[in-house]
């Protein structure tokens, strides 16, 4: 099984990606994490290069549960940089009941391409678990952040913005699950500003530590800089070691 499963790995574009499961606490006690790595490379027709790196690493101490997630994506076509951005995430949370979680987050991350040089999030908020099964559970979380965004040319941009998210996972059996999480986050002081971020994913286990993951994700800015588009869309397959 291991040879198949290095051969597969072998013979597909990896991307790194981390799963966008919710984090349930109490479910790992201790440290665990999972982390990718990923290079493209071709030649001829399409002269293109593309490497990225992920990790995320947690504590979960049956009560509360901190971890981050950090990432880094690079790549240049035809000799040119056409991607280039970073993205850390770091999160507390904390267990009111069996349905009701508190959390803090702080978040920095940049995008040359939107001429991003710097943005950074500060928020708090909680997430009530409204489905609890088997095979699946479901949140729906509400709060709000600090928004501080340094764009190129353009000086810094500060305000508020509401957060609330939807999110549910589903296991089909013990190898196969999928997971949605979607955001709509206004700003406070004028909701015709808002941006929405949505992903799908499916996971599928390969072994007892890699799994191999589907994603698709949509983000949307109701209102970008000038010549920024109002959307992103990305697919993704990959691979993730657990730890």
């Amino acid at each position: 099984m291991k040879k198949i499963v290095l051969l597969f790995i072998s013979s597909i574009y990896l991307f790194a990606i981390v799963s966008i499961e919710p984090k349930e606490i109490g479910k790992k006690i201790g440290v665990s994490g999972e982390v990718g790595v990923s290079f493209q490379a071709d030649k001829g027709n399409t002269d293109m290069l593309s490497s990225s790196i992920s990790a995320r690493i947690e504590k979960d101490k049956k009560d509360s549960l901190y971890f981050a997630t950090a990432s880094y994506e690079y790549a240049t076509s035809k000799g040119e940089k056409s991607k280039d951005r970073s993205f850390l995430h770091l999160r507390y949370l904390q267990r009111i009941n069996n349905k009701n979680v508190s959390e803090i987050f702080i978040q920095f991350q940049r995008d040359e391409f939107k001429d991003q040089s710097l943005r950074a999030l500060l928020g708090a908020g909680d997430r009530y678990k409204f489905y609890d099964s088997k095979n699946g559970r479901a949140y729906f979380g509400v709060g709000f952040f600090y928004d501080a965004e340094k764009m190129r040319g353009d000086g810094t941009l500060e305000y508020f913005r509401g957060n609330f998210y939807l999110s549910f996972n589903k296991n089909f059996n013990e190898n196969v699950k999928m997971s949605f999480i979607s955001y709509y986050q206004p700003r406070l002081d004028e909701f015709s500003d808002f941006e929405s971020v949505s992903s799908l994913e499916f996971s599928v286990k390969l072994t007892k530590s890699l799994n191999l993951l589907f994603v698709t994700k949509y983000d949307y800015d109701s209102i970008p800089i000038d010549h920024i588009k109002k959307y992103d869309f990305t697919q993704k397959m990959g691979i993730t070691y657990k730890f």
